[in-house]
């Protein structure tokens, strides 16, 4: 009995940086600058009229996602599910005088201000059109999982509050 204890400790040590291994690690880690760099992000995939990008840290740590959109409003992503009920929501605006960027949870059809701060990163960019919102947050809060659903939107409005004038889903696959 012992013996099976002792294995299976060890093969749950070894287990855990499997798990931690979501994604590929990006041969290079993302700058959190607001730009879509060429190539900082490994997987991008386009929702829609968004381009979405997400990358793994070189050392596992964190996970980076870039999304851009051709609004000149507000901007999200909400990690965790495929709709805003339940979402770990990261929404942002680039108004003339200040950048906003907040943690908001999903409920029903609206959110609300989270109490859970995941954010190690952050920035948000309006130019020509388009609206970036780039952050990063750690990896372990969805590491534990098969996949991570998210939802990414934009609305026309520099706040917080006004409905998405666009949305998509998508579900990252993490790799086994």
């Amino acid at each position: 009995m012992k013996h099976i204890i002792t294995i299976s400790l060890i093969l749950a040590g070894l287990a855990l940086p499997l798990a931690a291994q979501i994604l590929p690690s990006s041969p290079v880690d993302p700058a959190v600058d607001g730009s879509f760099g060429a190539t900082e992000y490994p997987q991008v995939v386009q929702l829609k009229d968004m381009r979405l990008g997400y990358a793994l840290s070189r050392n596992g740590q964190s996970l980076h996602f870039i999304l851009e959109a051709p609004a000149t409003g507000w901007v999200s992503v909400g990690l965790g599910s495929n709709r805003m009920h339940g979402a770990h929501m990261i929404i942002g605006y680039d108004a003339l005088s200040s950048q906003v960027i907040s943690e908001e949870t999903g409920r029903g059809h609206g959110h609300s201000p989270s109490s859970t701060k995941l954010l190690i990163q952050s920035t948000i960019k309006e130019s020509g059109g388009k609206t970036t919102l780039e952050f990063s947050l750690p990896a372990s809060t969805y590491s534990s999982g098969k996949e991570l659903p998210l939802i990414v939107a934009y609305g026309t409005q520099d706040n917080l509050r006004s409905k998405h004038k666009r949305y998509d889903s998508h579900t990252i696959a993490f790799q086994k």
